[in-house]
């Protein structure tokens, strides 16, 4: 990626109060950008009219270029500072939106996120006039600050990068972390209600999920992982604020689970037995069956945990297993011992509470001795789903320096990062990618059908007929390609597939003004 030294035109920018203000995703995902609606509800927001906007469908490729409809969204808002958020993978997206703007509008263009927290200068020559680095809530109130103030005080501002008047560019000390995690995000600037009608938010469930953070951040190290290099360690919402959350979205959307964001929710006992008492208390004031499906390790997992969570309605723990091979697990740095797996899953085999175990393969010295190990895993503990990831070279993150060093980037990569997707090998680490492929297929296999079948034997399964039914109608084409993925057995195809198929099904294109 290049960077070049670009004369200053933001600081003339700043032409005092700041009254609206438009916040983009570049590309609309199957779920809420929790990030976004957290930003547009910090206390420097309160009483300017702000609007979060989408620009492309998830289904953007490369080349896509803004239709007019997405410019005039925004030429019709009219904002004063436009704020745009993206993550690695929509890089391109991001690029495409950036430069259109700032050629389309005289506006300040403020740019955040992992991926320009990776690469300021580069964002910058897209056109951004400011980029955040690291956590957005305190830097984004500052920098609003500056402009209310023509730019006083800015370069002694943290976390915010820009070119000065003088071409040279300046990024302020970044904040470790954002002190109040109690905000409670905006849902109602999106259509929240059509993202829980995908009814997406637990794998292997029909459930109408909300999602809500209780904690940010995590503690551990792992190679692959930027949350390291944006944040930092484990911080936790007050649990006041984090039922405040739930009793405004029960009070404003019909849902009946919440699919718990965190990295790290089942780490600390008597916090998450805690959780599970107040849980219990807010169905009965709700009157109202709840579920919710969390975040586990196996080295924090306890018995009492297990027992509160199962009482309280947890459907569903998510772990990152990542590998059943001591060995990965030191190349990957994950402070996780291979001892601690079975046991914690024997705690979950009399319970009622789903498994969702994620791995990683594609690692620099993985061999089939260390596939053969992560299937006796899985043979072992009986995951009720797992996931497959090929090993990613993020930007920002110790893998992505590792692998500019070690020459394992190829092609595109070696000159940007370019995101292949989960069913794509990631890194060249001299194995075959057929192979790779197929190591992928074999970990798959072990719980492809009973993640297919698991929904189709819960409560909800007569309402996802009855749905499936009357998708067949709306979208005969998208219903028989899922069938079709099921049959064959292509558990990433079945996905992609499906969650297509729900997102068109709820309205989430763009093209429906949404």
């Amino acid at each position: 990626m290049t960077q070049m030294a670009m004369p200053n035109k933001n600081i003339k920018k700043m032409r005092g109060k700041v009254k609206k203000i438009a916040l983009i995703e570049p590309i609309r995902n199957f779920s809420p950008n929790m990030g976004l609606i957290t930003l547009a509800a910090i206390p420097k927001l309160a009483g300017k009219e702000v609007k979060i906007l989408y620009m492309f469908d998830y289904e953007y490729k490369s080349g896509d270029q803004l239709s007019n409809y997405s410019l005039k969204k925004i030429k019709d808002f009219d904002p004063d500072i436009i704020g745009v958020g993206f993550l690695s993978a929509e890089w391109h997206a991001a690029k495409v939106v950036i430069e259109r703007l700032a050629t389309a509008f005289d506006k300040i263009i403020v740019a955040g996120g992992r991926h320009p927290s990776s690469f300021p200068k580069d964002v910058l020559t897209w056109g951004a006039d400011f980029v955040i680095v690291g956590e957005g809530e305190t830097a984004f109130e500052e920098l609003i600050n500056c402009i209310e103030n023509n730019g006083a005080g800015l370069e002694s501002s943290v976390g915010i990068a820009f070119y000065k008047e003088d071409g040279a560019f300046h990024l302020n000390p970044r904040l470790k972390e954002t002190a109040n995690l109690d905000i409670i995000p905006a849902y109602h600037l999106i259509p929240y209600q059509n993202f829980i009608n995908t009814k997406l938010g637990v794998v292997g469930r029909y459930l109408k999920s909300g999602w809500l953070a209780t904690s940010r951040g995590c503690f551990s190290k792992c190679i692959y992982c930027r949350d390291n290099n944006f944040g930092g360690h484990l911080r936790f919402r007050s649990m006041d604020a984090v039922f405040d959350d739930i009793r405004l979205q029960l009070s404003n959307y019909d849902l009946d689970c919440f699919y718990i964001v965190d990295d790290m929710f089942a780490v600390k006992e008597k916090r998450v037995i805690e959780f599970c008492d107040r849980f219990i208390a807010i169905q009965k004031e709700f009157n109202k069956m709840l579920y919710f499906a969390a975040t586990a390790r196996t080295d924090t997992l306890t018995k009492p945990m297990v027992n509160a969570m199962e009482k309280a309605g947890c459907t569903q723990l998510t772990f990152g297993v990542e590998s059943g091979s001591p060995k990965i697990h030191d190349i990957l740095n994950t402070n996780k011992s291979c001892t601690t797996i079975v046991p914690a899953f024997e705690m979950l085999k009399e319970s009622e509470i789903d498994t969702f175990v994620n791995f990683i393969i594609g690692v620099p010295g993985e061999n089939e001795d260390d596939i053969n190990l992560t299937l006796k895993i899985i043979d072992s503990i009986k995951p009720t789903t797992v996931g497959v990831t090929f090993l990613t070279p993020y930007p920002g993150t110790r893998l992505y320096d590792l692998a500019c060093n070690n020459n394992w980037l190829d092609g595109d990569m070696k000159k940007e990062f370019v995101y292949r997707h989960n069913y794509k090998p990631q890194l060249n680490v001299g194995i075959d990618p057929s192979l790779l492929l197929n190591r992928a297929k074999r970990i798959y296999k072990k719980t492809s059908r009973k993640t297919i079948l698991n929904v189709f034997t819960r409560h909800e399964s007569i309402e996802l007929i009855f749905d499936v039914i009357k998708m067949m109608f709306k979208h005969p084409v998208k219903v028989l390609d899922t069938i079709k993925s099921i049959l064959t057995g292509d558990i990433d195809k079945f996905k992609t597939k499906y969650r297509h198929l729900l997102y068109v099904n709820t309205g989430l294109t763009i093209n429906n003004g949404l």
